[in-house]
């Protein structure tokens, strides 16, 4: 494929007589890849399932042997997996998410990473899934509800706007930060047509502002996760450095000063508010280079570097650093969420008294005709812009309850009293994902129909015809 000359003598430079079989590598693929949604299924029943190898630096990762697309298999309707480039499943897994946690993927969209913290998070805490892209929340929102997220909330908000009302509240923040996506030429060769110095710069600047809003919300003893999908020096260790060398307010236009700063406060016992954590290694993984950035910090090392001609996957980045400092923020957290006082109609009592779902009236929210789930422990949310508050239960149309795609797909197949599970081989299944009417002998009302044990929507059954209920944007084509 092209390249820009000024590329590839950037990439001669940094890689050497080994750049050969970078280039080369362009040529090379790996297939099909996965992460299997813990939420759903477990990588034990996948491995059962599929002909599969696992991604070495993700548990739940998988490189799928098969020749059939995995995006047309019924599991996949059914949330059990996710299809994911294999090194971009390094960052959600080598960040400490834990259950209880308060968690921000701050440029969460398309949902990759995010689905992957809430599975480890199972239902447990909140979590903050943001992107400043109105278009993007909407790839967002879908990806979530498919995978059955029921603690979280999406919000479409600059970093610099969360920063002033969540100042040391999270427990763990990813930054999957916009970048020049060198990392990915081979997978989209179109992107290598807009690469040039100049942009690479323009990320750097953003990628500073990005990184150190997201560093004032973490708690002390908190994590920071960085990573972009690009090589660029400038684009990675040089932006980690900066918060190796900060104090609350750092000159992101200057690394070299603020660094030196920080080297003096060491010199008299003080330390910086972050360092960083040593990530693992795995065979082809490469360590950070201090030598490419501007203060030759040491412990950059520590950082982690995936090459598309070194591992099976595509370009990445990854830095995890740690919150020392001990002071609590003088910021005000943010209080706790508190809904309109709307309770249950009498449907949606009738509805939920064949569901095994918590629904605490308190944690109720109305909107219009929609009826949401809120999070427990849900923060403050007014004054930004929501694009999901919690788990969508359905619609109130005239006292009537319209259970949504989003309750579905987050329940488990025992936690509703109804249900039709058809075998994978039932030609059923795949008319039923096509939107048409089935026909299945039980009692008339809501069906939580499912492929096994995954729910794959609703029907309304009537005299054995179970009439068709699946969202139509997420009908199978």
């Amino acid at each position: 494929m092209h390249l820009p000359e000024k590329f590839e003598k950037k990439m001669r430079g940094l890689l050497g007589e080994d750049c050969d079989n970078y280039f080369d590598s362009f040529g090379e693929g790996y297939g099909q890849t996965c992460r299997v949604n813990q939420l759903k299924m477990q990588p034990a029943e996948l491995l059962r399932r599929f002909s599969v190898s696992p991604v070495p630096w993700c548990e739940t990762g998988f490189y799928y042997k098969g020749e059939n697309r995995l995006s047309l298999h019924p599991f996949y309707y059914g949330g059990a997996y996710y299809i994911q480039e294999p090194c971009a499943m390094a960052p959600a897994s080598f960040l400490p998410v834990k259950p209880g946690d308060r968690v921000l993927d701050l440029c969460a969209a398309p949902g990759g990473k995010t689905t992957a913290m809430a599975a480890k998070m199972q239902g447990e805490g909140i979590l903050i899934a943001n992107d400043i892209s109105i278009s993007r929340c909407r790839a967002l929102l879908k990806n979530m509800e498919m995978a059955g997220i029921k603690n979280a909330v999406i919000t479409c908000e600059s970093p610099e706007h969360l920063s002033q009302r969540f100042a040391g509240y999270f427990d763990c923040i990813l930054v999957d930060a916009p970048c020049s996506g060198e990392g990915m030429f081979r997978k989209e060769p179109s992107m290598a047509a807009d690469w040039s110095p100049e942009e690479v710069q323009r990320y750097s600047t953003l990628q500073k502002e990005i990184v150190h809003a997201a560093a004032r919300m973490v708690r002390p003893g908190g994590y920071l996760l960085y990573s972009t999908c690009t090589y660029s020096p400038e684009e990675n260790e040089q932006v980690v450095e900066t918060l190796l060398a900060s104090g609350r307010d750092i000159d992101t236009e200057n690394v070299q000063a603020p660094f030196a700063c920080a080297k003096e406060a060491d010199e008299e016992g003080a330390c910086g508010l972050f360092q960083l954590e040593e990530l693992p290694l795995y065979p082809g993984v490469d360590k950070g280079h201090p030598e490419w950035s501007r203060s030759g910090e040491e412990s950059l090392t520590c950082c982690r570097r995936f090459w598309n001609h070194r591992v099976r996957g595509e370009g990445q980045f990854a830095a995890l650093l740690r919150r020392v400092d001990e002071t609590e923020s003088p910021e005000k957290a943010p209080g706790p969420f508190i809904p309109a006082q709307d309770g249950l109609t009498g449907e949606m009592r009738d509805f939920f008294a064949h569901c095994r779902l918590a629904v605490p009236e308190e944690r109720l929210q109305f909107l219009k005709e929609r009826v949401f789930l809120l999070p427990e422990g849900c923060p403050d949310l007014s004054g930004l812009r929501v694009v999901r508050s919690g788990l969508y239960l359905g619609d109130c149309k005239k006292k009537r309850f319209e259970p949504g795609q989003a309750l579905a797909m987050a329940l488990r197949k025992e936690e509703y009293d109804n249900v039709l599970s058809l075998p994978l081989s039932d030609e059923r299944v795949e008319r039923y994902l096509r939107g048409e009417t089935i026909q299945a002998d039980g009692p008339d009302g809501w069906v939580l129909v499912c492929v096994e044990e995954l729910p794959l929507g609703w029907g309304k059954s009537s005299r054995g015809n179970i009439k068709n209920k699946i969202e139509p944007g997420w009908r199978k084509q």
